[in-house]
């Protein structure tokens, strides 16, 4: 027999708005204060309201595991479709491997072919930078700007028009007045560039004595997971078979939950 799986999902939907609205009316019991006796009364009396057809539930499970559903996965997964290189490669939550593969992915002269593009898609997030489009810039991870070996920027994208610094930290906090070190480099080395310090993190926020400078767009705070979402609109529209595109949406992929 064969199942049908619009009216199955729609029945799932169904399913989960129940359920919300189940929990919104147990905050709302909450509210009045019942005991936990009427709380759960309360629960058990809902719940029942709740229907879901088990013989069509186990169908669609039952016809998940056949031959004709599971034949185009197991041909993606023999394909390399389902794979991560970079979670395989072991980046894990390091901040030097994620450092190296984002500077790849942002010079302009890296071997993935995609120029500059992939820059221009983040400077469009990031205020004062979002006006340039520089054809030609130096990418460096783990640079010294002005020669002190104390203040290590972990990438520094250098051109023409402006200076921008990215400082990488996932587990990591900030160092000793690191971000004020970054702040007076690049306003000694950019002179009459505009310039602006990104700090990725988990949360994307900065520390509380840094926001002044987020106010005059000059340090600004980026989480991961807004990166992510950088990363995946600059791979919207592109072909699929493209080895560098697919490896950009899988970098996506495994930062998106830091």
């Amino acid at each position: 027999m064969e199942l049908a799986i619009t009216e199955f999902s729609n029945q799932l939907a169904n399913f989960f708005n129940d359920w919300k609205r189940i929990e919104q009316q147990q905050q709302d019991v909450v509210q009045k204060q019942l005991s936990f006796e009427e709380n759960l009364g309360q629960f058990f009396k809902d719940w029942r309201r709740v229907f879901i057809n088990d013989k069509k539930l186990a169908r669609f499970f039952n016809h998940y595991q056949s031959d004709e559903v599971q034949a185009p996965i197991l041909e993606a997964k023999r394909q390399g479709l389902a794979v991560n290189v970079w979670q395989t490669a072991g980046l894990k939550n390091e901040e030097v491997r994620h450092s190296k593969v984002l500077k790849w992915f942002l010079d302009c002269r890296g071997d993935h072919g995609q120029g500059n593009a992939i820059l221009l898609q983040l400077l469009k997030e990031l205020p004062v930078l979002e006006k340039y489009q520089p054809q030609r810039y130096f990418a460096t991870e783990e640079c010294c700007p002005l020669g002190n070996q104390e203040s290590r920027v972990d990438i520094e994208i250098d051109a023409d028009e402006f200076l921008l610094f990215i400082e990488i930290k996932i587990n990591a906090t900030e160092g000793k007045d690191q971000l004020q070190r970054y702040i007076d480099i690049a306003q000694a080395k950019a002179k009459n560039r505009d310039w602006l310090i990104v700090y990725l993190t988990r949360d994307g926020k900065l520390p509380e004595r840094y926001q002044s400078y987020e106010k005059d767009n000059k340090v600004i705070a980026l989480s991961w997971k807004k990166l992510s979402k950088v990363l995946y609109e600059y791979t919207k529209g592109k072909e699929v078979n493209n080895r560098s595109i697919w490896l950009v949406k899988q970098f996506a992929d495994h930062i998106k939950t830091f």
